[in-house]
């Protein structure tokens, strides 16, 4: 087990195997991801090893010898699930001096907690029971909407999907997304923009020009999607 670890690279961490991160081990294994769980009970570590390919780390992820044991410093991402504010805000101290350019994503189950752990070097941090309120109160005021968008995004493996696309290809740079003409090129359709300064732009319209540090959200079938990658390939 420990020899496997020690050669991946660009695998993903997740530190707590109980509700949270049962469903983000599942999520990441669905998109193929290599991922190592570390938990210190033994009685989910054996749930974990029902799964025979399952990679994981029987121990204290607030250690940061058992941090190490994952291969940290060749971690593309590490998510903390624990249901304890302190010790993801512990790890997230560690795992970001262990590895400058590890992706980290926490948990948090108190407001409070959001800033510390983002100040300790977390990249995002997430608050479960607010999504879930969230959620259960859009369902009566907009049930509509809530089954559409989760329609949307649990179609990702079947016949529609949400993709993202760097814009440092020099096709993009400068170029209005009339320009670009991908709907009719590919038949993906532009959801939205992340800006290179961290700023969103919904629904786009034909005049918006892109810029190489901007990235594109489309929305099309895996054909779809793979064809404007073609498209993208074949003017390199």
């Amino acid at each position: 087990m420990k020899k496997k670890i020690s050669q991946l690279n660009g695998h993903i961490i997740v530190c707590g195997f109980g509700n949270n991160g049962t469903e983000t081990v599942r999520e990441l294994l669905e998109h193929n991801k290599k991922v190592v769980i570390v938990e210190k009970s033994h009685e989910m570590i054996a749930r974990a090893q029902q799964n025979p390919d399952m990679l994981y780390i029987e121990g204290d992820a607030t250690n940061e010898n058992v941090l190490r044991e994952t291969n940290i410093e060749s971690a593309k991402a590490l998510i903390t699930t624990m249901p304890n504010d302190a010790d993801n805000l512990y790890v997230v101290l560690t795992a970001r001096e262990l590895n400058q350019n590890i992706t980290i994503v926490s948990r948090a189950s108190d407001d409070n907690s959001i800033k510390k752990l983002k100040r300790a070097g977390a990249n995002n941090v997430i608050m479960p029971d607010r999504i879930g309120g969230n959620r259960m109160a859009k369902l009566v005021v907009q049930p509509d909407v809530v089954e559409f968008m989760e329609y949307i995004f649990l179609q990702q493996k079947r016949d529609i999907k949400v993709d993202e696309v760097s814009c440092s290809h020099s096709i993009f740079i400068n170029n209005s997304i009339r320009e670009l003409d991908m709907r009719d090129a590919s038949g993906a359709n532009i959801l939205g923009i992340r800006t290179g300064d961290g700023n969103y732009i919904i629904n786009p319209s034909a005049d918006t020009i892109i810029h190489s540090d901007d990235k594109l959200f489309v929305l099309g079938s895996p054909q779809q999607n793979e064809k404007l990658r073609e498209v993208l390939k074949s003017t390199e």
